[in-house]
């Protein structure tokens, strides 16, 4: 049998289900005395080169990589609960935006954990992460 035949016996749904994972912020959780869990999803192949995208600088023809600012939109499209951007939360926090509930949140290592967890689950490792933002900088 060939793939294309392989690929009509499929399941399309398993195929095409969300990939998701749960990741614990165990240091919000020893804080909290509950477990703080986030699931987390991949990101679609187009949003996530929009991210890419949206993270590069420009700056005298040569170009650069925001990675405060790719880490944050990945944490933005990639967290699907809670859900972190919800007003009253985010007034109780004295964030005005989503990006600052994740600061207020989340250590920096946090986040970075967190973004790498999201970019896993989207099909990239981390070596993939690093040639991909080495090809945007040429």
């Amino acid at each position: 049998m060939n793939l294309v035949d392989i690929l009509l016996n499929a399941d399309t749904n398993v195929i095409l289900a969300e990939k998701t994972e749960e990741y614990e912020v165990k240091r919000l959780s020893e804080i909290l005395g509950e477990r703080f869990v986030l699931t987390l999803k991949a990101i679609p192949a187009k949003r996530y080169s929009e991210i890419q995208t949206t993270a590069i600088n420009v700056n005298n023809k040569r170009k650069s990589v925001d990675l405060y600012k790719m880490q944050m939109l990945t944490l933005n499209e990639g967290i699907k609960e809670p859900n972190l951007a919800d007003p009253n939360l985010m007034k109780k926090f004295g964030a005005t935006t989503p990006f600052d509930m994740y600061e207020k949140l989340f250590l920096a290592g946090e986040i970075t954990d967190i973004a790498n967890k999201i970019s896993a689950l989207s099909g990239y490792n981390e070596e993939e992460k690093q040639q991909n933002i080495e090809e945007i900088k040429n």
